[in-house]
């Protein structure tokens, strides 16, 4: 298909603090499929015009995405295609006027992998809500984004078209080697065989709940295995909901 160390890789455009989008042109769900439903929400974040990570859109001005999405560069340098199942064409082009990087992940990164980016006007599109938890260990959730839907990195380019797979919340010892925070990450992991998030995903979604009724609670972070190949284990998602009161108090 929608991760700092081999045990903790990088999902998006920013692998390391100097990496840019030329250097990871961006991925998509691995063993996922076209998206079945619009999701007016979702975006599509870029860089020179080309896709580098997912966003979901929280408000009408604002939109949550991974913090290691945003490193190094500037408003200036990001731009977002909203509502649109097409990452080249369709739904609201805007740019970029502030970046806000969660505190916590200057100090323990790759945990507190989370930012919100202030769009430059307000669009029509209607925005997710974040649900009130990510549930326990079982939980159906869905996974949605952009990128190439091949598992390891540079190995393609990013579809147009986006992608969705069918995931679960699972125990959080299935990512304890890439140092899972309980309290703040979800394990995600599929069913299907070598079925995951990959690179490109970063700063896209995780959703619970059913068709036409999805409530945003993961955001697309990192690896959850040793081996930088996606699939080959669940992946790590940013707890949206453990954020609520800090996103509430960023964007008013």
């Amino acid at each position: 298909m929608l991760l700092a160390g081999i045990a903790a890789l990088a999902l998006g455009a920013g692998v390391a603090p100097a990496a840019t989008a030329a250097d990871d042109p961006g991925a998509l769900i691995v063993g996922g499929h076209d998206a079945t439903e619009q999701y007016d929400w979702m975006a599509s974040l870029q860089r020179g015009g080309k896709h580098s990570c997912g966003a979901s859109l929280i408000d009408e001005q604002w939109v949550v995405t991974a913090a290691h999405c945003v490193q190094d560069v500037t408003p200036a340098d990001l731009g977002l295609r909203i509502g649109s199942p097409n990452q080249t064409t369709g739904g609201t082009e805007v740019g970029v006027s502030e970046i806000v990087v969660h505190p916590d992940y200057a100090t323990k990164n790759p945990n507190g992998d989370i930012a919100l980016l202030k769009l430059d006007q307000a669009v029509p599109e209607k925005p997710i809500q974040i649900a009130d938890s990510s549930g326990d260990a079982g939980t159906p959730s869905r996974i949605i984004g952009w990128g190439v839907t091949c598992p390891v990195r540079g190995c393609g380019q990013p579809p147009e078209q986006l992608q969705e797979l069918d995931t679960q919340v699972v125990p959080d010892a299935q990512c304890s080697l890439s140092g899972v925070d309980a309290d703040t990450e979800i394990c995600t992991g599929s069913s299907e065989l070598l079925a995951n998030a990959c690179f490109g995903d970063s700063g896209g979604p995780q959703l619970e709940g059913q068709p036409g009724d999805w409530k945003l609670t993961g955001v697309t972070s990192r690896l959850g295995s040793l081996v930088p190949v996606c699939g080959t284990a669940p992946s790590i998602y940013t707890d949206a909901t453990a954020y609520k009161s800090w996103i509430s108090d960023t964007i008013g």
